[in-house]
């Protein structure tokens, strides 16, 4: 499959979230087009299961889709964070547990038609209770679900549908 060539790379806008620039192509037909795209911002979660097979997940307010989510915890990866590190530290923000076995489940492209960012999702056990930690701008529902009653076909997010669908093949339930 022949290249795409970048003839030009430009920001268009900022903030502390996102980054969107706009890239002047040259395709393989020669034919020249204006596509944008976000940045390469790479998030982390983490699926953290008690004993119990119940499974710490929370609930938000999501303002894109105007909805409240039950997902599981996640969040940005600070500049040169390892990817591990940060799906404890955001687990822990957002929840007030920790988990003292961790284990990477996959990483995954968002969205490769729009963004370069990469998602790292984890596994964890033996749950402490800890402190939650939110950002000034979090409000977040921390939930604890049997992972029985938890109905895939309910969930809105990547994350949390492949967190799922990956424990409920694990733990043999349907």
């Amino acid at each position: 499959m022949e290249k795409f060539q970048e003839l030009e790379r430009k920001e268009i806008f900022k903030n502390r979230h996102i980054t969107i620039f706009n890239k002047k192509l040259r395709l393989p037909n020669n034919k020249i087009v204006d596509w944008t795209f976000f940045d390469k911002r790479d998030a982390v979660g983490m699926i953290g299961v008690f004993e119990d097979d119940t499974i710490l997940m929370v609930k938000q307010y999501r303002p894109a889709i105007e909805k409240i989510t039950l997902e599981l915890p996640a969040g940005l990866l600070e500049d040169g964070e390892d990817p591990m590190d940060g799906a404890k530290r955001e687990f822990e923000e957002e929840t007030g547990y920790c988990a003292e076995k961790v284990e990477k489940i996959c990483e995954y492209m968002t969205s490769p038609g729009m963004s370069e960012g990469k998602f790292y999702l984890y596994y964890g056990e033996n749950l402490k209770k800890t402190k939650q930690c939110l950002d000034n701008d979090e409000f977040i529902e921390v939930v604890r679900i049997p992972l029985k009653d938890i109905k895939i076909q309910e969930l809105c997010d990547a994350k949390t549908i492949i967190g799922i669908q990956y424990l409920k093949k694990m733990k043999g339930i349907d």
